[in-house]
C-alpha cells in the first residue's frame, strides 16, 4: 500500500514539474522533429521545360541553361551534383523574384521553394555562370504531395545568343573593376541578351565563353584552340564530349557578338587580320546557316573597344541575306563597367533595349 503512494505521490510531482515548465503533455509523444513529406517528380515529365543545352542525363553547363516549371504551391527540393573541381552556382526565379544559390560539391538536396501559398507559381532554375564554371547534373526534383505541376509558361519566339565574355554578364555585379569575374558577381540572369530575351518574351538560348574568339582567342599562345565556333557544337563545351543536336532548338534569332578577343592583345600578336577574321566568321554563318535556313542572323560587337570590326560587320550583311548588324553603344561612365572593365548590368540593360528595339524592328 505504501509503495502505490510513493507511485502516486511520484507521478504527481512529475505532472506539476511538466505544467510549471509549459510543456504541452501532447507534445511527449511526438517525435522531436518531422520532416516535410514530399514526392519526387520524373525528370521526364512533360510539365518540365527544360531550357538551353540539357543533356538526358540532365548535365547542363553554359549560362542561362536549367528548367522552368509551374507548380501549385508548398516547398520544391531539387538535388544537384557537382564534382570536387566545380565551383558552379545556380539562378533560382520564382514568380520573376531571382536569388543565387552557390551549389556544394557533390550530391546535396536543396529547399529552392520554401510555402508557396496556394495557386500557380513558376519555378526557374538556370546556370548562373559560365560553362568553364563546370557542370551541374540535376539528380532529383521533389515538390508536396498536396501540389502538383503545371505546364511552364509559353514563349513567343526563340533567341539564340552566342558570345564571349560579355554575354555570359562577366563580372557584371561587381562593384568596382579591380573585382574581376567570380562565382558571385558574374550573374547570366542579368546578362543583356537575356534581359533582351524577357523583353521579347524569347525563349532564349546562350552559348559562350569567356576569351574566346571568332579567329582567335585573347590568349597569346595557343590562340586558335576552342575557338568559339569549335565549341558551339557541344552540349557542354567545357567537357567537349556530346554533339549538340541543332534540332532541338530552332532560333527565330541568332545573336553573334563576337571579335573582342580576336582584337586583344595587338601589342603582342600583331594586329588582327581582316581576312582572316571575316573568313572564319563567313565559315561559322555557313554552319549556322545549314542548320537553321530561314533563320534571321544579327552580327554585334561591342561595347569593349570594337576596333575597326564595327565597320567590318556590315559587309557581311552585304553578302548574306537575312542579316542585319547591331554595334552596341559605348561606355557613357564608370557607372557602367563592371568587373576587368566588363559591362555593369546597368550596361548591359541598356544594350538589352538596344537588342531588343532591333530585333522588334526587323
Amino acid at each position: 500500500m505504501k509503495h502505490s503512494n510513493y507511485i502516486v505521490i511520484f507521478y504527481s510531482v512529475v505532472i506539476l514539474l511538466v505544467g510549471n515548465l509549459g510543456i504541452n503533455n501532447s507534445a511527449l509523444a511526438k517525435p522531436v522533429s518531422q520532416q516535410t513529406a514530399s514526392k519526387s517528380i520524373d525528370l521526364a515529365d512533360k510539365q518540365l521545360k527544360y531550357l538551353g543545352r540539357v543533356t538526358k542525363d540532365k548535365k547542363f553547363s553554359l549560362t542561362g541553361s536549367g528548367l522552368s516549371f509551374n507548380v501549385t504551391g508548398g516547398n520544391v527540393w531539387a538535388s544537384f551534383y557537382v564534382n570536387d573541381k566545380t565551383k558552379a552556382a545556380l539562378n533560382i526565379i520564382i514568380n520573376g523574384s531571382e536569388k543565387a544559390l552557390f551549389l556544394k560539391s557533390g550530391e546535396h538536396r536543396y529547399l529552392i521553394a520554401k510555402n508557396l501559398i496556394q495557386g500557380e507559381h513558376t519555378v526557374s532554375i538556370l546556370k548562373r555562370n559560365e560553362a568553364a564554371k563546370g557542370t551541374v547534373q540535376l539528380t532529383n526534383l521533389a515538390i508536396e504531395p498536396t501540389h502538383v505541376l503545371r505546364p511552364a509558361p509559353t514563349f513567343t519566339s526563340k533567341l539564340l545568343a552566342i558570345g564571349d565574355s560579355i554575354t555570359c554578364g562577366y563580372g557584371n555585379e561587381a562593384k568596382q573593376s579591380n573585382e574581376g569575374n567570380t562565382l558571385a558577381n558574374q550573374n547570366g540572369y542579368q546578362s543583356y541578351s537575356a534581359i533582351a530575351a524577357r523583353k521579347l518574351q524569347a525563349e532564349l538560348m546562350i552559348v559562350c565563353w569567356s576569351g574566346r574568339g571568332m579567329s582567335r582567342n585573347r590568349s597569346v599562345q595557343n590562340d586558335e584552340t576552342g575557338l568559339l565556333p569549335q565549341l558551339y557544337n557541344y552540349y557542354l563545351p567545357n567537357e567537349s564530349k556530346e554533339q549538340w543536336q541543332a534540332s532541338v532548338f530552332s532560333p527565330d534569332h541568332i545573336l553573334i557578338n563576337l571579335g573582342t578577343n580576336d582584337n586583344a592583345n595587338g601589342k603582342i600578336k600583331g594586329k588582327l587580320n581582316k581576312e582572316l577574321y571575316l573568313t572564319a566568321y563567313q565559315n561559322f554563318i555557313n554552319t549556322l546557316r545549314a542548320d537553321h535556313p530561314l533563320v534571321h542572323l544579327i552580327f554585334a560587337i561591342g561595347p569593349m573597344k570594337p576596333g575597326e570590326i564595327s565597320q567590318w560587320l556590315p559587309e557581311l550583311t552585304v553578302k548574306n541575306k537575312n542579316t542585319s548588324s547591331l554595334i552596341f553603344s559605348s561606355y557613357t561612365g564608370k557607372s557602367e563597367i563592371g568587373g576587368h572593365y566588363h559591362p555593369h548590368v546597368s550596361k548591359h540593360k541598356l544594350m538589352a533595349e538596344q537588342l531588343a528595339k532591333h530585333i522588334k524592328n526587323l
